[in-house]
Order: structure tokens, then C-alpha cells, then sequence
């Protein structure tokens, strides 16, 4: 199986396969549950809401919407 991760400055995301579709993750932190991992990817680029990342503007981090852009990873 393969999953996708991008270093930005504050550090790694991942968008791996989750229980339900895909689950993007920063650190140990789950920042969600997408239905593909195009949709993570897009939601991370503009600016994803979530509590754990209360300090973090993902929209600031230069996270790129196309999944060519991220590493490909095997999980």
C-alpha cells in the first residue's frame, strides 16, 4: 500500500490510508478523515481547521495540492 508525505518547515504530513478512506496526520496528530487522498492534499493546501494545529496555518506552509508533488511512501 502506499500512502504520500510532504516536509514543510513546521514538519511532516502525512496522508495515509485510514479505517474509512484516507487520514491526513502531522506528527501523531490525525487531522481528519478524507474520502481520497486528492481531497487531503487539496484541504491541507488552503488552509486545514483543526484543533491540533491551532498554531498552524497549513495555507502559509506551501503544502502543494497535486499529489505528484508529495513523496510517494509505502506503508
Amino acid at each position: 500500500m502506499k500512502g504520500f508525505r510532504f516536509g514543510s518547515t513546521e514538519g511532516a504530513f502525512y496522508i495515509l490510508p485510514g479505517q474509512d478512506g484516507w487520514e491526513a496526520s502531522y506528527g501523531n496528530d490525525k487531522l481528519g478523515e478524507f474520502s481520497s487522498p486528492q481531497q487531503a492534499a487539496d484541504d491541507l493546501a488552503r488552509g486545514l481547521t483543526c484543533p491540533h494545529l491551532s498554531e498552524v496555518d497549513t495555507s502559509t506552509l506551501e503544502i502543494p495540492e497535486k499529489l505528484s508533488d508529495w513523496e510517494i511512501v509505502h506503508v
